[in-house]
């Protein structure tokens, strides 16, 4: 009765426009819940699959692989002349995921820095199901002398190419659709040191919402990384700001009555985290800012383990000797270019420092011009000019580096181990970058983390983060490590030869 008074006038149109503007406001409301929800979901989806060791996602390859050869073996029959002849499916499946696995790990598949870029997946599923069906069908022809269906072998692979593509595209989209909100807590130096790293691309599936600095919300303003206030602010920050994850400076994480936070957010479900132990795990880098003597003590450098030296030492030997004899052929064709390109000499050998501050003498393919750098070490660049036009070309592929075998067999060097720099070049970094010369404690290698996860550097700065990756090597230093870089340095060399 109320409402149809109320109706035939203006005061009516004004109850009906209300009463439209709030249902409209409630169904918005309701979007953005949903958005949300469904975000949510999303980025717990994306980020668990970003989380899967390279053991599950092995395991997934395996089972979509087997499924379809499963397929095409229950639909192609072979032909029943050779009965005998023909794999049958089990075979068939081991040996093709064996190959695919091992390919996988070669060509840098399961890297976490693949699912970060479309293009990037596309190129190294091509390559492993590439190489993997020529090792494949090497291994049952050559080897075993049966036979493998194409049409069983063309259906597993393309089904591999579907889904297995598809489930790592649909997870770089999931991590870059909804990215994980991260907050910085402490000094200048940090909310800088994190922007600078995430331009280059190492924290893709974080999205920085800004930082705050101490109580008094003194922050200075950073470009790219905004003052979002003080530490009575971060509860409201997690909870208005979807932030998911926040990284707290050393000081902030030493000071007890300003931490009062810190519960409350985990409540929330954010992840907090001190900076160098997320830094470590995102990028796979050790903060060289952050070290202090206490970080020799708490990382357990596994140095001391006789064992551990004792078997690295004899599978340098019988990798390097292996190495010297099947790359014999290459060496009289490399010398022949070397001499034909400018009549130079074909090896140019230079003092580097080993282990424990040792001078050994590095060997190498000649790549640069006769007296390019007349006895000063001068930083190598990008298109450097002294670089010959053999040269370029063995450096790209990395085969200039195949007479330092001869370094690792003599016990200078090692297979895998940092990077060894020149004698002058290393007095200057030890007085600009602190603990320096703990990348000493460990022979320098052909190969190794910095190698395969840094360009070449030729700045302080580059040297820099060099040394983060060397430290992390030196704290997680396995055997699975050094084969995930023997791994992935093929792949690089073969990416480099093609």
């Amino acid at each position: 009765m109320g409402t149809s008074a109320a109706l035939g006038s203006d005061g009516g149109n004004q109850t009906v426009d209300l009463g439209a503007t709030e249902l409209q406001g409630l169904y918005r409301r309701k979007g953005r819940r949903g958005a949300r929800q469904s975000g949510h979901a999303l980025r717990v989806v994306g980020q668990f699959l970003t989380g899967l060791p390279v053991a599950a996602w092995m395991l997934l390859d395996v089972a979509i692989l087997s499924a379809g050869l499963k397929i095409g073996y229950a639909n192609f029959v072979p032909p029943a002349y050779v009965p005998d002849l023909n794999l049958d499916m089990v075979s068939a499946a081991a040996i093709y995921s064996m190959a695919l696995a091992l390919c996988g790990l070669v060509f840098g598949l399961y890297e976490r820095e693949t699912l970060m870029a479309r293009s990037r997946i596309l190129t190294r599923v091509l390559l492993t199901t590439a190489t993997a069906t020529v090792l494949a069908y090497a291994a049952v022809y050559l080897v075993m002398y049966t036979l493998l269906s194409r049409r069983a072998a063309v259906c597993g692979v393309a089904t591999y190419l579907v889904l297995g593509t598809s489930l790592r595209v649909f997870t770089c989209w999931a991590i870059h659709k909804v990215k994980r909100g991260l907050l910085l807590i402490g000094p200048r130096s940090l909310s800088e040191s994190f922007v600078h790293t995430a331009r280059e691309g190492f924290f893709s599936e974080y999205e920085l919402i800004g930082h705050v600095d101490d109580a008094n919300g003194n922050a200075p303003v950073i470009p790219g990384c905004p003052k979002l206030g003080g530490l009575p602010d971060v509860v409201k920050l997690c909870r208005e700001r979807r932030i998911s994850d926040i990284v707290v400076g050393t000081e902030i994480g030493r000071q007890g009555s300003d931490a009062q936070w810190m519960l409350p957010c985990l409540r929330m479900g954010c992840r907090v985290t001190n900076e160098a132990v997320f830094y470590e795990k995102a990028t796979g880098q050790i903060l060289v800012d952050e070290i202090t003597p206490s970080w020799f003590l708490f990382a357990d450098l596994q140095l001391h383990c006789d064992e551990w030296a004792t078997l690295k030492r004899a599978s340098d030997l019988l990798l390097s000797a292996l190495g010297l004899i099947l790359s014999a052929p290459f060496w009289p064709i490399a010398a022949l270019c070397i001499r034909l390109d400018d009549g130079g000499p074909v090896l140019h050998s230079q003092d580097r420092v080993g282990q424990n501050g040792s001078i050994f003498r590095l060997y190498k393919f000649r790549t640069m011009r006769v007296g390019a750098e007349n006895g000063k070490s001068i930083w190598a660049t990008a298109n450097d000019p002294r670089v010959t036009r053999v040269g370029r070309l063995l450096r790209r592929s990395r085969l200039d580096e195949l007479p330092q075998l001869y370094n690792i067999f003599m016990g200078e060097m090692s297979i895998v181990g940092p990077r060894p720099e020149r004698p002058d070049l290393v007095v200057g970094l030890t007085e600009e970058l602190s603990y320096y010369s703990a990348r000493h404690l460990v022979k320098p290698g052909l190969t190794g983390w910095a190698q395969i996860s840094f360009r070449y550097g030729n700045t302080i700065e580059d040297a820099k983060r060099k040394l983060q990756f060397d430290l992390y090597y030196l704290k997680h230093m396995c055997w699975e490590l050094d084969i995930i870089i023997l791994l992935r340095t093929v792949g690089t060399f073969l990416r480099g030869a093609c």
